[in-house]
């Protein structure tokens, strides 16, 4: 009787190997008593973590996606084998098999915590040095991000460069190092910049726009302080660059008197130009505070179609 309840007591449970294995992909495996193919496993699936966050750093768009697509697809195939395997595993496994040494709760503890840890510590360094994520709070750079949408910010962009017109960059707030703002880089260092009746003249040339068809916003129109805003969309062209803006009806934008741009310095303007607190009102951005390039929109507030590169 009491062999039979011992034997009872060290029967893998297929539900048990299979929970586990959800927690984290090769413990099923642990459990069975199949260490090494559990470790492996454990191992692939931790390491394309940092292939998936080095798909943000290629610069062709198409290869960035489908990167990304692969090793998430890599990852979910490895995560549901695993699910499936131990599963099996664990349903022909004999009632009397010989629990191992590291078949002990605590050690499933352990490896669970050194997993999430390893992970935990990876998105950690993909945070400091390569990507980081964050949430847009305003309309201020309207249409081209809206409120609540979710991007990526390219740390390593400026690595071996300097910014340059056109590009959409995140930096600490001139006035508040607490907060982060995004803006678009109008004019570099060195470089005259002066608005006058709303348009925009950069070493004494104005940007040209030509004016987009109001079904450009048809997915993407909000509303502002519970109005919906309205306005005309434009393509601006500055340089070698091309980006949307948005004029607001409601609020025309002011002049800004003609200034240069001071070495180690950018000037920057929000896309939607008359709802833009930018350079117009805190001055040139120090080049030293910009953390990165927005360059991916991982999580669109609307039209999913607007997922990927930036535009």
């Amino acid at each position: 009787m009491a062999e039979e309840k011992t034997q009872t007591e060290n029967k893998r449970w297929p539900w048990v190997a299979v929970t586990l294995s959800v927690i984290m992909t090769g413990l099923g495996h642990i459990y069975c008593g199949r260490i090494v193919k559990g470790l492996v496993l454990a191992f692939i699936s931790c390491i394309l973590i940092p292939f998936l966050f080095g798909a943000f750093s290629v610069s062709h768009s198409t290869i960035r996606i489908a990167f990304i697509i692969a090793a998430l697809l890599a990852s979910s195939v490895i995560w549901l084998f695993a699910i499936i395997d131990s599963g099996y595993i664990a349903k022909h496994t004999t009632e009397n098999y010989i629990p191992k040494d590291y078949n002990r709760w605590y050690v499933y503890v352990i490896l669970i915590l050194l997993g999430t840890g390893g992970s935990t510590q990876i998105a950690f360094n993909a945070r400091t040095f390569f990507l980081q994520a964050f949430r847009v709070p305003v309309a201020s750079n309207y249409p081209t991000l809206i409120p609540n949408d979710r991007f990526l910010a390219n740390k390593i962009a400026y690595k071996n460069s300097d910014p340059k017109k056109g590009d959409l960059v995140v930096f600490i707030n001139p006035e508040d190092r607490r907060q982060n703002y995004i803006k678009r880089i109008v004019a570099a260092a060195g470089e005259t910049v002066e608005i006058k009746n709303g348009d925009v003249y950069v070493n004494g040339q104005k940007l040209t726009r030509q004016k987009l068809p109001q079904s450009t916003l048809d997915d993407i129109r909000i509303q502002v302080e519970q109005k919906p805003l309205e306005g005309d969309v434009y393509e601006e062209t500055n340089g070698d660059a091309k980006y949307k803006i948005f004029l607001a009806d409601h609020k025309p934008s002011g002049d800004f008197a003609k200034m240069t741009v001071p070495k180690h310095h950018c000037f920057v303007l929000g896309d939607n130009r008359n709802l833009s607190y930018d350079s117009r009102n805190f001055g040139p951005v120090l080049l030293a505070t910009i953390k990165g390039r927005a360059d991916y929109l991982y999580f669109p507030a609307k039209d999913w179609s607007r997922f990927g590169k930036i535009q």
